[in-house]
């Protein structure tokens, strides 16, 4: 009798993950402009915003790191439904996404303890102690610009969609979403990179975070619940 636990799971944890990015951007978003990711906002203007007011970027980091998790348990069941099509390509990407998603866990569970200590240590410190907080070496995490937490992730979202369609495995709309999320996904290390980040995630979370991905991951979900049962 075949074992429908890897479906199950992995539609579960797929359909989670889609809410959890539309969570993600909405809460980007809403974030005081002070606070984002790539806003060129001066380390002063966010430690000073997040001392005042953590409470949306908390969440934010929780929402994050959490979904990071729950996609563990969903790239295995997603890779699988079409591991056959071409089990190589599906083994490395595959590998590249739990790297992704495991570094970005780590960085934002990292942040999380980290960043209300930091931010209070900035605000009651003298000059010297504000310089050092404000490095950014200091506060950098484990992947700065995102090569591995959006970039390997796109590679397998990419691989797995054009899988997908080239077997017939999936719906053909399904498949372009795919492609669309991952060309998202790689926006992300493009606006980091060339320092665009101001102009781009907003566009980045709104289609991508809010539309695009929670589509994807829900969908795949609901199919791969659908053949567990």
């Amino acid at each position: 009798m075949k074992d429908h636990s890897l479906n199950q799971l992995g539609g579960i944890c797929s359909i989670l993950l889609g809410v959890s990015y539309i969570l993600i951007g909405a809460l980007f978003l809403l974030l005081p402009a002070a606070q984002r990711a790539g806003s060129g906002a001066s380390p002063d203007a966010f430690f000073r915003s997040f001392a005042q007011n953590p409470t949306l970027h908390t969440v934010y980091y929780w929402v994050f790191a959490l979904g990071a998790v729950v996609a563990l348990g969903a790239v295995p069941a997603i890779s699988e439904s079409v591991r056959s099509v071409n089990e190589g390509w599906m083994r490395w990407v595959s590998n590249l996404a739990f790297l992704g998603f495991a570094v970005t866990a780590i960085d934002f569970f990292r942040t999380l303890g980290l960043q209300p200590e930091r931010a209070a240590a900035y605000v009651a410190g003298d000059a010297t102690t504000q310089a050092v907080l404000a490095a950014p070496g200091y506060t950098a995490g484990l992947d700065v610009n995102g090569w591995l937490g959006f970039g390997g992730i796109g590679l397998w979202v990419l691989v797995v969609s054009l899988l997908g369609l080239r077997a017939g495995t999936w719906p053909k709309p399904l498949s372009y979403v795919g492609i669309a999320v991952a060309v998202l996904y790689v926006l992300v290390v493009v606006s980091f990179v060339f320092e665009i980040a101001a102009t781009l995630l907003p566009i980045v979370a709104g289609l991508g975070g809010i539309v695009a991905a929670p589509i994807w991951y829900i969908w795949i979900g609901l199919r791969l619940r659908k053949a567990a049962e």
